[in-house]
């Protein structure tokens, strides 16, 4: 049988303003502060994280929101994953990703995006 693949994607985000995430916090802003990294590839599949530093909902306000995206079409993977983010993880998880070339999920797959709405609170981050 084949090894999985395996591979670790750091992020460092770095220059986003006071005033951005004062807004994010207003639920203002472009894109309501959703950040995304460059695409990286990990066995042949690409992927993207995304960051909320706001949180993606109204519910994750006051938290960090982070997901992994596949950006591979047609290609249903099963993928164990962790986020961490200042210091504070989550995970590991195991979904199947999977979605066509127009981003509709594939049939037996949980879809394309999946993570924590709630990954860090930003108290606990300010203790980290």
């Amino acid at each position: 049988l084949p090894q999985p693949a395996q591979g670790i994607h750091t992020w460092d985000i770095k220059g986003v303003s006071k005033e951005a995430l004062a807004a994010w916090q207003n639920g203002e802003g472009k894109g309501k502060g959703v950040l995304l990294s460059s695409v990286f590839s990990v066995g042949g599949v690409e992927w993207r994280a995304s960051a909320y530093p706001n949180g993606s909902s109204e519910e994750g306000r006051g938290h960090v929101s982070a997901f992994l995206e596949i950006v591979t079409p047609n290609k249903p993977v099963d993928a164990t994953y962790s986020l961490t983010v200042g210091g504070v993880k989550v995970g590991p998880a195991t979904h199947k990703f999977g979605v066509d070339s127009a981003g509709r999920t594939l049939e037996g797959c949980n879809g394309g995006s999946r993570g924590w709405g709630k990954l860090a609170s930003h108290d606990e981050l300010e203790r980290t």
